[in-house]
């Protein structure tokens, strides 16, 4: 079931991480509350996720099409409200009796039974076991927290409750007379928690609302001092998941730091975690696999003892190179300080390399022609610092280029002049970028296919009946121009074949990120459009089935040829730690068209928004001047307005925002 961090189960042999004279004993139990509560927060999100029961729609007696009637009913709920509207409601802006959903609450009344029946065993079980691996790594976190210790100061005459590193009042004085204070109790907060009132960061705030503390009062280099200690004390449990990352994007909120100032410590600490992996790789040839498999023991061996041993951690140069546990990038902590709240991580650069997809025992190279067994002309293709070479070897990645984080982009066709990774240049460099390649010929056959379709007078001709009628009324009624089905064998073809194609991509994808390792142990966020999407879909979907959780961070699926049933996309929530957000268009009349055969009952993704899935998102693109090409060309500005959180403004296509708009 998914990964846990290896050094979780090790909490009784690391040693007490001593931040005495860096924070106060009321730091550190403001601190602890912190994360306990964002960690709460997080947990209760998890939950959420299932139990809202998912819609089971029908529309009157016809259970065929449920999905694809959906939007038609609230656009005849919309119009007959407007209809019904009075004139003193419309006279003072107020809105009339009725919230444009009569009907489709009437619907829901003719399933009563099934809603309540609609929480499948499937997804209770899934539900059991997502809640289980997150609770588990709480736990280990908060473990990993409460190692931390701050040596109360010496003793004090008694100064009417105020204790040092203590402001006002301080809940549970506790220390009697004596003026001992008492290191459970004590805490800044001088009532109510509150959120900072002016963020710094309002975006972050508004993405990620912060949780009531008294930190944020605090100056800006204490609070980045915390916010960097709970970082390295992530990184001791020696796996970054997607968990953790939100974790601390939910503390820098909080903090009332600006999200920069986090992905500035992330990269720094990728850069410098990367170089001492690389320093420490054995220089024998890979073909000796016994003496391999013999040093191998050896090393785990020699880290086991020293987890167990009281010799003290040893920051690894390549640390203190960018700046960790020196006088300024420390921010208080010394080198020490560092390396205890790293843990083995920080000292032994072979497990450090595990971070980052570095075996020695498994080489990429071999696993990626592995792939290729299953699917044609399959590559990873790093798009930071500027290099298209496959990614074969992870030591020949340089160190400034990792970062703890991936960003996998995949194509759903491609054109002459457009290859697989043009569409993410606008991807930024906070994120390490890859642009997948895989079965160029038939994504190539799809693209010249799709251009063809779309620059002809038929088609031309079959759009305007179609707006007529609405794409949902067409998929419903199965009636479509007999100018488009005459021209439908030049695009059916290569669409059948990609979908086939699509699946096992999404297969070998979950492969990668599941056993061969390709990201090492950091989150992976996935973007794709078309039969990209599909491919994620399937990757996704393979990935909950086999209980892979806080490996996937966020995911953005666009013009997806995948059903909008609410079940599916649950199942997909479970294994995305982040954001999910599903991109489509009421007016992609060519997925509509392509998608017929397929089971529509169910709806489609691409054409209408997700509901009944607490937690995914809907953004909505209204205008589509090139149909379904146009998702090629707007990916930048999609992007941009759906507000990710890391993207090359000058390489977004500004010239192309208009084409984009919310529904």
């Amino acid at each position: 079931m998914g990964r846990v961090g290896r050094g979780g189960g090790q909490g009784s042999s690391r040693r007490t991480v001593d931040l005495t004279g860096a924070i106060s004993i009321a730091e550190k139990n403001d601190l602890i509350t912190l994360v306990n509560a964002i960690t709460e927060r997080l947990h209760n999100n998890i939950s959420n996720i299932f139990d809202s029961p998912p819609i089971s729609p029908i529309i009157g007696g016809n259970e065929n099409h449920q999905w694809l009637s959906l939007p038609l009913l609230h656009r005849k709920d919309r119009s007959q409200d407007k209809e019904n509207e009075s004139p003193l409601s419309s006279q003072t802006g107020k809105p009339s009796i009725g919230d444009g959903s009569k009907s489709f609450h009437k619907a829901h009344g003719i399933i009563e039974k099934e809603e309540k029946e609609a929480m499948t065993p499937q997804l209770q079980e899934l539900k059991k076991e997502a809640v289980t691996f997150y609770q588990k790594w709480q736990t280990m976190l908060l473990n990993r927290l409460r190692e931390v210790a701050v040596q109360e100061p010496a003793a004090q005459p008694p100064t009417r409750g105020r204790g040092r590193g203590c402001r006002g009042n301080a809940r549970g004085r506790g220390g009697g007379r004596g003026g001992k204070v008492n290191p459970i109790t004590l805490t800044l907060a001088t009532g109510p928690p509150r959120s900072p009132p002016n963020h710094v960061d309002r975006e972050l705030a508004d993405r990620y609302p912060p949780m009531p503390n008294p930190l944020w009062k605090l100056e800006h280099n204490k609070r980045r001092l915390l916010q960097h200690t709970v970082f390295l004390l992530v990184l001791s449990m020696q796996d970054y998941t997607a968990y953790s990352r939100l974790l601390l994007i939910n503390l820098t909120s909080s903090l009332n730091l600006s999200l920069e100032t986090f992905q500035q410590d992330e990269v720094r600490l990728a850069r410098g975690l990367a170089q001492a992996a690389l320093d420490a790789l054995p220089e024998e040839p890979e073909d000796q696999k016994t003496e391999e498999v013999k040093a191998t023991k050896k090393w785990k061996i020699s880290v086991g003892n020293a987890l167990g041993s009281k010799k003290p951690y040893i920051l690894a140069p390549p640390l203190k190179a960018v700046g960790v546990g020196t006088e300024r990038g420390g921010l208080g902590l010394s080198s020490s300080t560092a390396a205890s709240a790293l843990g083995a991580i920080g000292e032994h650069g072979l497990l450090t390399g595990c971070l980052f997809g570095m075996n020695t025992q498994r080489p990429m190279g071999k696993i990626m022609e592995g792939f290729a067994r299953e699917i044609q002309d399959f590559a990873f293709m790093p798009l930071l610092g500027n290099t298209c070479i496959e990614y074969m070897d992870p030591a020949q990645t340089l160190a400034e280029h990792r970062r703890l984080r991936l960003v996998i982009a995949i194509s759903g066709w491609i054109t002459k002049n457009c290859d697989e990774s043009q569409p993410w240049r606008c991807l930024g460099s906070q994120a390490e970028v890859y642009a997948v390649r895989w079965e160029t010929a038939a994504l190539l056959n799809l693209g010249t296919s799709l251009q063809t379709v779309i620059k002809s007078i038929s088609w031309k001709n079959a759009k305007e009946e179609i707006f007529s009628r609405t794409i949902f009324t067409s998929l419903i009624e199965a009636v479509w121009p007999v100018s488009l089905l005459k021209i439908s064998k030049l695009i059916d073809n290569p669409w059948s074949l990609g979908m086939v194609r699509a699946e096992k991509a999404g297969i070998v994808l979950a492969d990668a990120i599941m056993r061969s390792k390709f990201q090492g142990d950091r989150p992976v966020s996935l973007i794709g459009y078309s039969l990209a999407a599909r491919a994620i879909y399937t990757c996704l979907m393979v990935l909950a089935e086999r209980r892979q959780f806080g490996v996937i961070d966020s995911v953005v699926m666009m013009g997806t040829p995948a059903p909008s049933e609410s079940r599916v996309w649950l199942t997909l929530k479970s294994v995305v730690a982040g954001r999910l957000v599903n991109v489509y268009s009421e007016h992609d009349y060519i997925l509509g068209f392509l998608f017929r055969t397929s089971n529509i009952q169910f709806g489609i993704a691409g054409l209408q928004e997700i509901q009944g899935a607490d937690g995914v998102e809907n953004h909505c693109v209204k205008r589509m001047e090139s149909g379904h090409l146009g998702y090629q060309e707007m990916v930048g500005n999609i992007l941009q307005e759906i507000g990710w959180e890391d993207l090359n403004n000058s390489a977004c296509g500004g010239a192309k925002t208009k084409e984009v708009d919310k529904c």
